[in-house]
């Protein structure tokens, strides 16, 4: 018995054991990074770039609105049995492309891409938990991280190459990575209990938000300051987020020596990945407020800066915009862990957090399709980064309000992997 525990906690164990999943997980990230990184690009052809961003921010807004009947269908009929039908969808979403870029296909496309995404994200999340022991579900989730910040950075790095294709050979790229994808799926092992069965990591949201309001709405309260910051911060880098993935593949298409921009694109999440471990032995051993104040700060003026340099200097102020953003997010969580002594509501205060995180996506190309036609690509992106820069002022007044007797951190619990692209 003890044995066999040794086995599912091993690394090698979680690796071999789920390697077409994770094989799935990859291209599903290369082929459906590569469809989200084409949108604003394809759109310009047709409709004005205000226009591009309401509709890829709209798609975000469906799919939020979605969520919860998605949860339940996720439930009641499998995680595996629906993704592999959020995959088939997707290949529809490709499908289109490879008739022609046209106003219907281009919409066709990204209507069929929302439905591609909705179960991806929680369908993942649930599979992973419900497979994972409680003992190593960290590990779990921390392979999962890998293999998609893998696919991410293959998409990116493809991305300038497959600008200079015609569409329908783009459709068909995508759709031969995510047909590959779904052939994995079927030699995945089964679904075999529910993510309720037992709760893995206390704060993973999975993908539930069913709670009542009056109750998400005390937990919140409860757990002020630390809760209200993260709610800032999840907001306010998710529009800088979506503002960075609407303009950099518009610069790539228009400028013909942008094709290192495409690396740019994968470092922001890839980076989190390699220095994850690093940033949270950091987080545990030093001064959680003074990582929060120079977290965010770097964040901000890093995020600004990325606006000024598309060379090798995006790579490096990118990999410093996200360090600075991580740091700052795992203080906090660390924060709301140590206010939150009863941890009854982890799965309610991690959903909303996540919600506000599927705002910023929204927020975020509509907020860059407005701005680029008036300002430009840099001013954009520094656009972008000015509510990062705004919760680095409210912290200050957080910290001068409830005083150091209030901000006491305790050691860095699990917390939910926040992705820089779309999931």
């Amino acid at each position: 018995m003890n044995r066999l525990l040794a086995k599912t906690r091993s690394l090698s164990y979680i690796f071999t054991g789920f390697l077409p999943f994770w094989f799935f997980l990859l291209l599903f990230k290369f082929g459906g990074g590569l469809h989200y990184s084409l949108i604003s690009p394809l759109g310009e052809k047709f409709f004005p770039l205000w226009l591009v961003g309401i509709l890829m921010g709209g798609c975000s807004v469906v799919q939020l609105l979605l969520d919860v009947p998605a949860g339940h269908l996720l439930d009641r009929f499998g995680y595996l049995r629906f993704l592999k039908i959020t995959t088939a969808i997707f290949l529809i979403a490709a499908l289109s492309l490879t008739l022609g870029l046209t106003k219907i296909t281009y919409l066709l496309s990204l209507l069929f891409s929302i439905f591609g995404w909705l179960f991806f994200g929680p369908g993942l999340n649930a599979y992973v938990l419900s497979h994972a022991p409680r003992e190593s579900a960290g590990r779990f989730m921390s392979v999962r991280d890998v293999f998609g910040s893998i696919g991410v950075v293959l998409s990116s790095a493809a991305l300038p190459i497959v600008l200079t294709q015609t569409p329908q050979m783009m459709g068909a790229v995508i759709f031969f990575l995510l047909l590959i994808s779904l052939f994995f799926l079927f030699f995945s092992p089964k679904d075999h209990t529910s993510v309720h069965a037992e709760q893995k990591l206390p704060t993973q949201h999975h993908y539930i938000r069913r709670q009542f309001i009056l109750t998400t709405l005390r937990a919140m309260k409860r757990l002020n300051p630390a809760s209200g910051m993260l709610l800032l911060v999840s907001l306010s880098s998710s529009i800088f987020y979506g503002c960075i993935w609407f303009v950099v593949p518009l610069i790539i298409a228009h400028q013909a020596s942008a094709g290192l921009l495409g690396l740019g694109l994968g470092i922001f999440d890839f980076s989190i990945v390699v220095l994850g471990f690093l940033l949270g032995n950091l987080a545990d051993r030093s001064d959680k407020r003074a990582l929060i104040f120079f977290g965010l700060l770097l964040f901000s003026i890093s995020g600004m800066l990325l606006g000024f340099n598309f060379g090798w200097l995006f790579l490096l102020f990118g990999f410093l915009a996200t360090s600075g953003d991580e740091m700052a997010s795992i203080s906090l969580w660390s924060w709301l862990h140590s206010l939150d002594h009863e941890h009854a509501s982890d799965g309610v205060v991690a959903s909303v957090i996540t919600l506000f995180q599927d705002l910023g996506w929204a927020i975020g190309p509509m907020l860059a399709g407005v701005a680029y036609t008036l300002v430009g690509p840099s001013l954009t992106i520094v656009i972008g980064s000015i509510p990062v820069l705004l919760t680095w002022v409210v912290y200050q007044f957080v910290v001068r309000k409830h005083g150091r007797r209030h901000i006491s951190f305790s050691l860095l619990p699990a917390k939910p992997h926040r992705a820089r692209h779309k999931t």
